[in-house]
């Protein structure tokens, strides 16, 4: 039974949304709060698997509270339940680490693929987004063959992009840095590239970063 809360300063919307979970045989919802300062509250007190959290709430917003959750628990997985497509909410989240972002708008089954996703150790971002807002837009398309690109480069150059040192990349992605290291050299040689200034041009001209 996966364990949930929800974090939404709409009660109407808080409600509907555990109505809807509450169906599901494997969903149980454990709380619900209504600002962004009770979350981490809440997830001390009633051990959920999951948050999902809208990014505009009083007090703190659903980005400060995903920031401070991942830090302090991170083993529970997030993911943002938002009216927002905007870029810089989409690469806030993503340079936190936050493993989930649907849109409002998205019906009940895009909502359990993305719990379900994310539960399995994967990041889902809402197919929705534009192409120059997804982070995940080159991971499955003619991109990856025309340069061929693994998967795995393919995200390295996006944090190379978001200025990221191999460290933080080993650490983010549970990587050691040697192994980075052989991805950035592999990267290099199939893009021509020598430069690490190059790279993030790269990355930013192909909506990677």
């Amino acid at each position: 039974m996966t364990k949930i809360l929800i974090a939404d300063d709409h009660q109407l919307f808080n409600d509907g949304m555990k109505m809807m979970l509450s169906a599901e045989d494997n969903l149980q919802i454990v709380g619900q709060v209504f600002s962004g300062k009770d979350v981490l509250d809440a997830v001390h007190r009633l051990g959920p698997d999951l948050v999902l959290m809208d990014i505009n709430m009083p007090h703190l917003n659903g980005l400060e509270a995903a920031e401070k959750l991942l830090k302090s628990y991170p083993a529970v997985r997030v993911i943002m339940l938002t009216m927002y497509s905007d870029r810089k909410f989409v690469d806030d989240c993503h340079r936190l680490g936050v493993p989930g972002y649907i849109l409002k708008n998205s019906g009940v089954d895009e909502v359990l693929t993305a719990i379900e996703t994310v539960l399995a150790g994967k990041r889902y971002y809402d197919p929705k987004l534009t192409k120059s807002t997804n982070p995940n837009q080159h991971a499955d398309d003619s991109f990856q063959k025309q340069f061929q690109l693994t998967k795995r480069e393919i995200e390295i150059i996006g944090l190379v992009g978001q200025s990221f040192t191999n460290d933080e990349i080993a650490e983010k992605l549970f990587l050691s840095v040697a192994t980075v290291k052989t991805h950035r050299n592999n990267i290099n040689l199939k893009l021509g590239i020598n430069k690490p200034a190059d790279l993030v041009k790269f990355a930013l001209e192909h909506g990677l970063a």
